[in-house]
């Protein structure tokens, strides 16, 4: 029985053991005598039993209390429907994409490496004006308390509620933007509807998505309420007690240089690979970093002197995206001539996909890279990856071959999942603002959650999986990706959890690189390294091994062999880092945590 299943039952059954004890002697039986503290609930002690004590007692209320045998027979009719759905939704997932165009989507989101397709999916970078507007949007989803009011089971007309709440945040959005800039904005703010101010708020909001995407890490507590605003606004309902649709498209390089004469021109020119290089310091003099930087900087400059066109004499400039004047009116006025700031804004989000992509792919090339030198899928030796159902925490039992190859087509599923990040997220945000995908609230068991299916994430997923599937020759474990069902309710809790990948590996990483450095730093540091843990190299295998075994054990709440599942057993092998015997090592390196800070005074 899942573990979801089993805290809703401890919590129904949550009574005290001294008033149930009376009523038979079966279920003090089933209560080690022997244990120095007794349990004070019947959750506490729920926690521990084993699975004889579990029948024993559910024996004993089921016959005494009907509605706990209903209540059981019900749970127990759940679980069964929901093995089901696994078990068909197994046998879809094992299946080749059989849509051509859901494929060819798919194919050309996740597997092509050309710079125009890649163009599709990169989010254009924010100009200063824009970052004005995402400050004053960060404001008002801070105080704006959208999805505590929406989210919740009432009475009443929802979309009348939806539609009221939407209208505060945008009277917040209002308010702030005029005591920011009195003389531009008082007259369009103050004096229109909110439907004729329309694009203006379009475009504020599309600025905290195109953030969003660029930063994952940023806006943890008010992207939320943003895509779940923007969510319900796409209601017919809704979006008419409201006046106007509040989403508006992302806006990246492709519908950039879609506008332009030649752009396309631009997105092959190799000058525009050498002018978004990523510089490496490592095992480079100073001299040579000079050098490069050098380079690139000459590459822009040759790009704006090729491609961007001077405006003629006493023509107006163009003016840079975000500014508030044409915000507010509605309307940008584009050139078809590229532009000196086009070409800077088009070379600097290039260089922050690949920077991005770095970030995010580089801790699981590293993981790979340690698995594959440390391990062999043929010989265990002293560091073995086996792994025993119900031994250190582990609801998996795997041979250490076949835990080699489970943890191996994880990380390289993780790998390509990174790498496709922008294409995922844009079609996350296709799903949610889809107007014909409705969704439902309900309780999965993590309290209420919007629960909305996710096609477009789906076939990008499955192609992904099949890539990776032909990589290593097979699968171990099931290759259900849950979307849309209680375990992930919706794409954005999918994309969510991806985007915790390298806060996961990359402490492991930077862990792992130091412990040298650390070493030989002082000679009471090696005396202790050496006294608990044998030298440097056997703390190296230590952390590798028990990462690799436990931290893909199929543990968690919602763990197990699944997709979804490998990475909970993750956070849960993260989560206990602190009890690990080699945890001093981690501190010594200077680690902090697998997480930042979830919100700041600076970041919202």
């Amino acid at each position: 029985m899942p573990a979801t299943t089993k805290q809703r039952l401890s919590a129904m059954l949550d009574v005290d053991l001294e008033n149930v004890a009376p009523h038979g002697e079966k279920l003090q039986a089933s209560i080690d005598e022997s244990a120095s503290q007794r349990p004070g609930s019947f959750s506490e002690w729920f926690q521990v039993a084993s699975a004889n004590e579990l029948r024993s007692c559910l024996r004993t209320l089921t016959a005494e209390k009907a509605e706990v045998a209903s209540h059981v027979r019900s749970l127990l009719e759940e679980e069964r429907a929901y093995r089901e759905w696994v078990n068909r939704e197994e046998k879809s997932w094992t299946q080749p994409v059989s849509d051509p165009a859901g494929a060819k989507e798919a194919r050309e989101a996740a597997f092509e490496e050309d710079l125009g397709t890649q163009a599709l999916y990169i989010p254009l970078r924010l100009s200063s004006d824009e970052r004005t507007l995402l400050v004053i949007l960060q404001g008002a989803l801070y105080v704006s308390e959208y999805t505590d009011r929406v989210d919740v089971y009432h009475a009443g007309n929802k979309a009348r509620r939806m539609a009221l709440q939407i209208q505060q945040v945008c009277a917040i959005l209002a308010g702030l933007v005029v005591s920011n800039n009195f003389d531009v904005a008082r007259r369009p703010l103050i004096e229109n509807s909110f439907a004729q101010n329309m694009h203006f708020f379009r475009a504020v909001f599309e600025i905290g998505r195109r953030y969003k995407i660029l930063n994952p890490d940023k806006l943890r507590g008010s992207y939320g309420k943003l895509i779940h605003l923007l969510q319900d606004s796409v209601k017919d309902e809704v979006a008419r007690a409201v006046g106007f649709e509040c989403v508006a498209p992302v806006k990246t390089v492709a519908t950039l240089l879609k506008t332009k004469t030649r752009g396309a021109e631009l997105l092959q020119d190799p000058l525009l690979a050498a002018a978004t290089l990523e510089i490496y310091s490592e095992s480079k003099s100073r001299a040579e970093v000079a050098a490069e930087v050098q380079a690139k900087a000459e590459s822009l400059a040759q790009l704006k002197t090729k491609y961007a066109v001077q405006p003629e004499g006493g023509a107006v400039p163009q003016k840079s995206a975000g500014d508030l004047g044409e915000v507010l009116r509605g309307r940008q006025i584009e050139t078809p001539d590229l532009t000196t700031e086009n070409v800077e804004s088009i070379v600097a989000s290039i260089s922050d996909h690949f920077a991005f992509q770095r970030f995010n792919r580089e801790p699981c090339d590293r993981i790979l890279g340690f698995l594959r030198t440390y391990f062999s899928p043929s010989s265990d030796g002293e560091w073995s990856l086996e792994i025993t159902r119900g031994r250190g925490g582990s609801c998996l039992s795997h041979t250490h071959r076949t835990q080699y190859t489970f943890v191996l087509q994880s990380l390289l599923l993780w790998r390509e999942i990174m790498g496709n990040m922008f294409a995922l997220w844009q079609a996350t945000e296709n799903d949610l603002l889809d107007s014909t995908l409705r969704y439902r609230l309900c309780d999965t068991g993590q309290g209420l959650n919007r629960m909305q299916s996710a096609p477009r994430v789906s076939r990008i997923m499955k192609a992904i999986l099949h890539q990776v599937q032909s990589q290593v020759g097979g699968w171990v474990g099931l290759s259900v990706v849950h979307l849309g069902d209680r375990d992930v309710p919706n794409a954005l809790i999918f994309i969510d959890k991806y985007t915790q990948v390298p806060r996961i590996l990359a402490p492991i990483v930077s862990t792992l690189d130091k412990l040298s450095q650390v070493y030989e730093s002082s000679l009471a540091t090696k005396r202790l390294i050496d006294k608990e843990f044998n030298g440097v190299e056997s703390l190296r295998m230590m952390i590798l091994q028990d990462f690799f075994r436990h931290g893909f054990d199929g543990s968690g709440d919602d763990g197990g062999s699944c997709v979804d599942g490998r990475l909970t057993s993750c956070w849960n092998w993260c989560s206990k880092i602190e009890k690990k015997r080699y945890f001093p090592a981690f501190l010594l390196t200077g680690f902090n945590g697998f997480d930042g800070g979830f919100e700041s005074a600076h970041d919202w």
